[in-house]
């Protein structure tokens, strides 16, 4: 246990810092076997497409008569590569509104005055029944071969591969996606017997360590994937692949309001998806039915992009309610980016496995868990769970960066996690509005817990300058609160039961309020940090008004307001990023689409 030091000490580790800065010592770089080539959401694919406006025309916009089948049946007769326009006003739905390939549920807009309130120039949509549901269809019809077979692999699965030998290739072709994944290895993973993660099978190896890559050429049994190979365990075993078809793509939801008007259920729910996309929107008053009742819910999909919203408030936040952006099952390379996420049990929340995932400069705030069994009354006896990189088995090579938490956590809810990165974040440790005990029985800003390995902190801002005692780091074994980190315990009242969850970290420029300065940097004598982990220069979204990068040990101030956050404040925020990637070019709109 590292207990806080006293001012000079902190003093002697900023000068210590300025001394050995950008100037000094190279640029720290991640080792190569604990990083990949982050490329998520529909970044791959040249961003997301600008589909040209046609307008659903018909429809009571006061929100009195059912409007459900008239949205319908606008997607339904909707041209490809074209945006089914809700004008302004309030639309009553009742059932499930089916989004399709290639078209666009689009709004007049979604901003301020927040849900329940809403303003003449936005599209509020009053689910008082159903969902907006991305189906691209189950299992039996989505995977060659079925479950729980696969291909096997017979040479090539190696870190960072790009080649692998299969014994019989017939079934693939170039352009396909394929499941990669293999065994549990209980030297990395555990699942805990949750046969309903990973693949979702029923029975047997569950298969939690997994990725999605394309197949790019084939010569005999031979593939060239991408990305390559994230990651393989010390000793794998059942090593195989699938093919995974998707039923829905290029599909997106933008520029409106969902205020869940009686509907216990989820909100918003996409399955077997590839390339879709959730822009600036706004969910309000997620159900209260178990299974997460997310505002977001993504399972078994590749390339979504999640950004500009603002998903906030549940009937409950007692457990498996209200959660905010909810990833369970396999999935791959999603990225989630620009929201604000307040007053959920949870903000974003790995369920299941998933791989090469990017989350970045996301405001999370207010968010915590409920008395048991009194959804509605906050438990303010502990800091709660705001992001969490692993909620069950077995996420890894995922990216958190620029994120403004409250708390972050790698739990052992449901199994193990490995190789994630958060860099350059700033973790509150506190939340803005929701109190927190005078004494809390449990206050951690950072919990690595335990089968939760090789996690890379880097260059992080974590706590409030008004922390005046606490402790850097804790096996469990006390001392005084807020802890910064704590490692390899069991569960949030649990016993220390893993000694590797802290040896296998790097903790490396973090600055923490305890010290008020570095402590740790098991990274080397390589001090610099670079801007981003992602992004090659400033981002199209950014404002002028906050310093790129934002967040670290070596800015002054040493967190500025992301964009998110200042657009919630109700802050200026003049953009002057760099520019948007083209979009891809769509064919003429038909002249109108009206109700059938």
């Amino acid at each position: 246990m590292i207990m806080a030091k006293n001012k000079r000490a902190a003093i002697l580790a900023i000068i210590s810092f300025s001394l050995v800065g950008r100037d000094a010592l190279a640029l720290y770089d991640l080792p190569s076997d604990r990083k990949i080539v982050w490329s998520a959401g529909l970044d791959p694919v040249g961003g997301i497409p600008v589909y040209p406006s046609v307008t659903c025309s018909g429809l009571d916009g006061t929100g009195i008569n059912d409007a459900t089948s008239g949205i319908n049946s606008c997607i339904s007769n909707a041209a490809a590569d074209t945006a089914v326009h809700l004008p302004a006003g309030v639309y009553k739905v009742t059932g499930n509104i089916n989004l399709k390939s290639r078209v666009a549920l689009r709004g007049a807009g979604s901003g301020p005055p927040y849900l329940p309130s809403t303003s003449s120039g936005t599209t509020t949509i009053n689910m008082s029944g159903g969902h907006i549901v991305f189906d691209g269809g189950q299992k039996a019809a989505n995977w060659t071969p079925s479950a729980p077979n696969g291909t096997p692999i017979t040479s090539g699965y190696t870190r960072g591969s790009s080649s692998i030998i299969v014994g019989d290739a017939a079934n693939y072709s170039v352009g396909d996606v394929i499941s990669i994944y293999q065994n549990k290895d209980a030297a990395i993973i555990d699942d805990k017997g949750r046969t309903y993660l990973g693949e979702d099978y029923g029975s047997g190896d569950p298969h939690v360590l997994q990725q999605y890559s394309k197949v790019t050429a084939k010569n005999a049994n031979t593939l060239t994937i991408d990305p390559p190979i994230h990651y393989v365990t010390p000793s794998p075993t059942g090593q195989s692949l699938r093919k995974q078809t998707f039923g829905l793509v290029l599909a997106g939801l933008e520029d409106l309001k969902i205020n869940r008007a009686g509907s216990d259920v989820w909100l918003i729910y996409l399955r077997f998806t590839r390339n879709c996309w959730v822009k600036h929107v706004e969910t309000y008053n997620a159900g209260n039915n178990g299974n997460g009742s997310p505002h977001i819910w993504t399972i078994f999909s590749y390339q979504n992009e999640y950004r500009d919203n603002y998903h906030h408030h549940g009937e409950s936040r007692d457990s498996g309610r209200n959660y905010g952006i909810e990833f369970y099952n396999w999935n791959s390379a999603h990225k989630v980016e620009n929201n604000i996420i307040r007053d959920t049990r949870h903000s974003i929340v790995f369920e299941g496995g998933g791989s090469g995932n990017v989350m970045t400069f996301n405001y999370t705030d207010d968010n915590g868990e409920s008395v048991q069994g009194a959804g509605t009354t906050a438990d303010t006896s502990f800091l709660g769970e705001d992001g969490i990189s692993s909620h069950g088995a077995h996420p890894y090579m995922n990216l958190w960066e620029g994120n403004n938490m409250t708390s972050w956590w790698g739990d052992y809810t449901q199994g193990s996690s490995s190789h994630i990165t958060a860099f350059r974040n700033y973790i509150r440790c506190k939340n803005t509005v929701q109190p927190l005990d005078a004494n809390p029985w449990l206050w951690v800003c950072v919990e690595i817990e335990t089968y939760n390995r090789y996690y890379n902190l880097i260059g992080n801002v974590i706590g409030l300058p008004s922390f005046t005692a606490g402790t850097v780091v804790s096996d469990n074994s006390g001392g005084a609160k807020p802890f910064i980190y704590r490692f390899g315990v069991s569960s949030a009242g649990g016993s220390y039961t893993d000694t590797q969850s802290y040896s296998t970290a790097i903790k490396h420029g973090n600055h923490d309020y305890v010290t008020d300065g570095v402590a740790h940097w098991d990274g080397g004598a390589d001090h610099a940090l670079g801007s981003s982990l992602y992004y090659s220069v400033r981002p199209s979204f950014w404002c002028s008004e906050t310093p790129w990068p934002p967040i670290g040990p070596d800015k002054s101030p040493l967190a500025s307001d992301i964009p998110a956050k200042r657009r919630y404040d109700g802050e200026v925020c003049t953009l002057s990023g760099s520019a948007p990637p083209p979009a891809p070019t769509a064919p003429s709109p038909p002249t109108g689409l009206s109700v059938q």
